[in-house]
């Protein structure tokens, strides 16, 4: 084994052992949104289960939306933040005699989120301590993570009031544990990414102006805590936002996201209904960042791995750097690409017009090209993908082939899906680029009516996840 092998490998055990030391497990803050509950198994259900007990309640949980749209005047909204235990219902001590809006974010403790059932035991009372706040409560987004400490479960609840305007207002949250486990949480890059991560779904609205940040941070040591909050500050000052102090949660060893809000004088782009025939599948940039970040850090665990890979001709050396590659990329925020969703949407008074304007847009995370599937059962169209053109393509294949993720398609803080009038798709690609964007049109809507997707086969390269596979037509 060469000396710079051995260095690699020994700094990489260095930094787990460094999280080990500040009581958390490395191993199991599963990069970026990798550290979700499962969507498809397990929140979706749950939540149709128990949304229309709630609703008698007075308690509104919204479909599946990547944020919460409103009307309201910007300068009435206010953010109260409630942090409760899971599993009992307690008294907020909070009641306002109005409508309100609320931004959920839920960590439970892993063994109780492999089942919808437990799930629900989990979040049934917290939700239930929510519906004494207020005579009517609309829960727009919902975020859902995973921790391997039964003590550090809790829901944060950001309740935002807000008089009624004429302005569109978003609110989303996203909080991770880490984004890159191989460097320090210290790092300006996990902040930038994990908060960048929760403004994509307000940016691929259109809504990136008044942005404001309520964060969610947290760690073991207060020195830590310090240095996350502070650059937390840095990157609101860098991109323009007002960062609010705000409680933080004070559970969760490492947490790094935020609630965040801005608004819009356009209409979202939500036109499904709009789509049709021949319209663009335009990607803003290729998709899977995560891989080599996971691979990276799944070569101190077994350093057959590093074997396998020099068999492909990609040494540590080169990992690392395309790693690093892969890290700048998460931590930029995308605040162009909401600019220029934002130029093809309708002013708030103009109605949707197929020469101008888009029909839908989704930013590709978590879910990976799985987020092509739920834009064909928004929009009830047959989908056709040429191709998902990927950052990483080798990587992506080595995790899949090698059992290290379950879709190598997935990313953090991602690129976005956009559903374009073939009139306009070209003005699109060309503002994209522009702004420095990788932009390509993978595919079109062949057909209305049938919510179906089809996939090149090659797609079976970088996705194990059986139930994924089976949501598309593989030719």
């Amino acid at each position: 084994m060469n000396e710079k092998r051995i260095e690699l490998i020994n700094n990489i055990k260095q930094r787990l052992s460094y999280y080990r030391n500040l009581g958390a497990d490395p191993l199991s803050l599963a990069t970026g949104c990798a550290v979700k509950v499962d969507l498809l198994k397990i929140v979706y259900p749950a939540m149709e289960k128990i949304r229309p007990y709630l609703q008698s309640k007075n308690l509104r949980i919204a479909e599946r939306e990547d944020a919460d749209i409103f009307y309201a005047d910007p300068d009435s909204v206010e953010i109260n933040r409630k942090i409760l235990p899971l599993g009992e219902k307690v008294n907020l001590n909070y009641k306002i005699d109005s409508e309100i809006r609320a931004i959920i974010l839920v960590q439970v403790y892993q063994l109780a989120a492999n089942e919808p059932e437990k799930f629900i035991r989990k979040v049934m009372p917290a939700y239930e301590s929510l519906c004494d706040c207020a005579p009517l409560i609309n829960i727009g987004k919902g975020h859902s993570i995973v921790t391997p400490y039964r003590e550090d479960e809790f829901m944060l609840a950001d309740l935002i009031s807000y008089n009624k305007g004429e302005e569109i207002v978003a609110a989303n949250n996203d909080t991770m544990h880490i984004i890159d486990p191989t460097s320090l949480p210290s790092d300006y890059r996990q902040v930038s990414g994990s908060i960048s991560n929760s403004l994509n779904d307000l940016f691929v609205l259109g809504a990136y102006k008044d942005l404001k940040i309520a964060p969610v941070l947290n760690a073991p040591t207060e020195e830590l805590k310090e240095e996350l909050y502070k650059n937390s500050k840095r990157f609101a000052n860098e991109i323009g936002a007002k960062i609010l102090d705000i409680e933080q949660p004070k559970k969760g060893r490492l947490l790094l996201g935020a609630t965040v809000i801005a608004t819009s004088n356009k209409k979202p782009p939500m036109f499904h209904d709009k789509a049709d025939k021949g319209m663009k599948i335009i990607t803003t940039r290729p998709l899977g960042e995560l891989s080599p970040i996971t691979t990276y850090l799944s070569t101190a665990i077994d350093e057959s791995i590093i074997d396998e890979l020099e068999k492909r001709g990609i040494d540590l050396d080169t990992l690392e750097k395309i790693k690093e590659k892969a890290f700048n990329i998460i931590s930029s925020p995308n605040k162009s690409m909401g600019e220029v969703i934002a130029k093809y949407l309708p002013d708030l008074n103009e109605d949707f017009s197929k020469e101008k304007h888009i029909v839908s847009a989704t930013d590709v995370t978590g879910p990976g090209i799985l987020v092509i599937w739920e834009q064909a059962n928004l929009t009830k169209t047959h989908i056709r993908l040429y191709d998902f053109p990927l950052l990483f393509p080798e990587i992506s294949e080595f995790a899949t082939d090698n059992f290290l993720m379950p879709n190598a398609t997935a990313g953090t803080n991602g690129g976005f899906i956009i559903i374009s009038p073939e009139e306009i798709y070209e003005d699109i690609i060309r503002d994209l680029k522009y702004k420095g964007y990788d932009p390509y049109v993978i595919g079109e809507v062949v057909e209305k009516g049938r919510q179906e997707v089809d996939v090149p086969k090659k797609i079976k390269r970088y996705i194990l996840d059986q139930e994924v596979l089976s949501k598309f037509n593989l030719y």
